[in-house]
């Protein structure tokens, strides 16, 4: 029988008591032996290092990547002392359902499952976690796409919630790619990101990955090293046990597949100055004016074509369609409700960092290759649009609202030479009816 994944806030004292135990045994391999492969510096460095792995982002391999890292990493904690570990597996971090009394669950602050310099703010939760995994049926969409496809990289799961929980949620050395994995939240965070692409295949019958045959790095010497190896949790020895709130999440139907055909595709003009990147660093917004679809248009997107992966910090754009004679009050709910459709966020690209030792990014000042050094992000825009495309769809714009990731400890940060490194190049209206 597969072994149980649990949620961290079920844990009991003897559960949470072997983990921490099996942790520290992989740590205290690394203080003898910083280049032991079983040691904890080792599986930590394994996210980031160009030279043994390194992980991959921005591609259809993102999650199962991730998967075979938790995976090797939980057989060394059941093999580091048994019998008491033999059973011991990652506890997952369901920040869907967060505990009322901390912004962390409470195994965090034990003194071995710690880690200085989180975000301790209060920080808003990603808003589309849920819904990603409920309403997009497409995998490519979902997951990521093949490195070769010519436009396309990151996934929805990826590109949102992944993204801001790293920079703007946590923060400390999850911020960044190179230390991310030294935090302990690391594990228990990757743990809640592989349950919801668990829960995906469930809704969606196991679709075949699309790289099955491409090689996991970091992993080469695995008997298990390929995507096709890591597509099933069962196989692989262990299934996540769900708590009520997460059946009663999880427990809505499926949405009907639909299929659209693309009818329109048309540039967006800025609203107040051709010099839109200037306008961007001046006031940290930009806006466009929205040209009104074909009548017979059923669902639209915003597309913001080939915008810069950064390397200096991390950030995200905050999207609305309002009306032109509407002021802009980003701060006020009722405004973000109304007006609000969607975010997208950047995380600082792998291999640029190069502020701890062991077997981080060795001084690499450029994304290692597998790494995209560009995305493509849509905003669906479907209910501002389409319901009044015969009334006043030109009189609306849409405004981007550049957020910089807080420091490290969530603190207030402005870079100036980050919001440098934004180019927006083409951002497109494209306008779909069913086929």
């Amino acid at each position: 029988m597969a072994k149980k994944r649990r949620d961290i806030n079920d844990l009991d004292e003897n559960h949470i008591s072997d983990y921490i135990h099996a942790l520290n045994i992989l740590r205290a391999r690394s203080e003898q032996n910083p280049d032991d492969e079983a040691g904890y510096d080792f599986q930590a460095g394994l996210h980031n290092d160009p030279f043994i792995g390194p992980c991959e982002h921005g591609n259809d391999l993102f999650l199962a990547w991730h998967r075979s890292h938790l995976n090797y990493f939980e057989k060394l904690l059941q093999e580091a002392d048994p019998p008491r570990t033999a059973n011991v597996t990652i506890p997952y971090w369901d920040w869907l359902h967060p505990e009322t009394n901390g912004k962390f669950p409470a195994a965090f602050a034990r003194p071995d499952l710690f880690m200085p310099g989180r975000n301790d703010s209060p920080t808003e939760l990603p808003p589309d976690t849920l819904q990603i995994v409920i309403e997009e049926m497409d995998w490519n969409e979902f997951g990521g796409f093949p490195k070769e496809h010519p436009t396309r990289n990151y996934g929805k799961l990826e590109l949102g919630p992944h993204n801001y929980m790293h920079p703007f949620y946590i923060g400390g050395r999850m911020a960044r790619p190179s230390t991310a994995a030294e935090d302990p939240i690391y594990w228990s965070f990757h743990a809640f990101i592989d349950l919801l692409w668990a829960e995906w295949q469930r809704r969606n019958n196991m679709p075949p990955p699309t790289s099955p045959d491409a090689d996991l790095r970091g992993f080469l010497t695995k008997p298990r090293h390929k995507v096709s190896d890591f597509q099933k949790t069962t196989d692989l020895d262990y299934e996540y046990e769900y708590t009520d709130k997460l059946n009663q999440a999880f427990g809505v139907g499926q949405p009907e597949h639909v299929r659209r055909e693309l009818l329109t595709e048309d540039s967006l003009r800025p609203l107040f100055s051709d010099e839109l990147n200037s306008e961007l660093r001046r006031t940290l917004r930009a806006q466009f004016t929205l040209p009104s679809p074909p009548a017979a248009t059923e669902t639209a997107y915003v597309r913001l074509q080939d915008l810069k992966v950064p390397t200096i910090g991390s950030y995200m754009f905050r999207a609305y369609v309002h009306p032109k004679d509407e002021p802009f009050k980003n701060d006020n709910p009722d405004f973000q409700h109304q007006y609000g459709v969607g975010y997208v966020a950047l995380w600082k690209s792998h291999g640029t960092d190069n502020t701890h030792g062991g077997h981080g990014d060795h001084g690499h000042d450029s994304p290692p290759a597998h790494h995209p050094s560009s995305c493509t992000v849509g905003f669906d825009v479907s209910r501002q649009l389409v319901g009044i495309i015969h009334e006043n769809a030109s009189e609306l714009v849409l405004t981007l609202q550049y957020i910089p990731a807080p420091g490290p400890a969530g603190e207030p940060q402005s870079n100036p030479d980050l919001v440098k490194e934004v180019q927006l190049a083409d951002v497109l209206l494209e306008a779909y009816i069913q086929s």
